[in-house]
């Protein structure tokens, strides 16, 4: 039997470290029926661990189901340093006053400056650049009506509900033609800056006007 402990945690955190997140994808639905998808990102299981998935439901503007996607999450190098900084930086001279890492790199480093802000951002968008490990923005960033922003609903696990995890999910309404092919998770609501911690790439699912679309972006620690 696995022992749940500070160090199990800790160990599990270091695993995103590897960009690897182990949900394993289930499948695409799509208006054209149900289907088999590739996972894009090629992400693996280090260990059981640590998993977590991004989640995309679209929905006609009567109501209607017409698109669903699942893919696992792809962790960037930008979000693995910011999880050192959490973890390491947070005393002494290189923590800021409510804790959290202040260690800054510099040069071409990885998330520089101080962590000010949680990840809870949920970001799409229309580009079909593919997802890199170096990436710090969305190929092509939505604005207007689909414009980023923080998590309407965030939904935390336990020890006692479960394992442990975190769902944010976040709703977004078309004003008109889109087809939306990516999502991210950011750290600030301000579009084109540095501060991702996830980004994954979709199927286009094609929206219209007075449609919406439901992104769910979820982390979990334990088995």
């Amino acid at each position: 039997m696995k022992t749940k402990s500070t160090i199990t945690v800790l160990v599990a955190a270091l695993a995103v470290l590897s960009g690897a997140m182990g949900m394993t994808m289930t499948g695409v639905f799509s208006d054209q029926g149900l289907m088999t998808a590739n996972n894009k990102n090629g992400a693996t299981a280090l260990m059981t661990g640590l998993s977590g998935h991004l989640e995309i439901e679209a929905y006609s503007s009567n109501g209607e189901l017409f698109a669903y996607r699942q893919f696992d999450n792809a962790v960037v190098d930008d979000g693995e340093q910011c999880i050192l900084k959490l973890l390491f930086a947070t005393s002494g001279t290189n923590a800021n006053s409510d804790g959290r890492g202040e260690y800054t790199s510099t040069g071409n480093g990885h998330c520089t400056g101080a962590l000010t802000g949680a990840w809870d951002v949920i970001a799409i968008g229309t580009g079909n650049t593919a997802v890199n490990q170096v990436d710090v923005k969305l190929g092509t960033e939505s604005t207007g009506a689909l414009a980023r922003g923080v998590a309407t609903e965030k939904t935390w696990g336990n020890l006692t509900s479960g394992i442990p995890q975190i769902v944010m999910k976040k709703t977004f309404t078309a004003d008109g033609n889109a087809a939306i092919t990516e999502s991210g998770l950011f750290n600030s609501t301000t579009a084109d800056v540095s501060g991702m911690l996830a980004r994954n790439n979709v199927d286009a699912v094609k929206l219209s006007n007075g449609d919406s679309i439901i992104i769910t972006w979820t982390f979990k620690v334990g088995n």
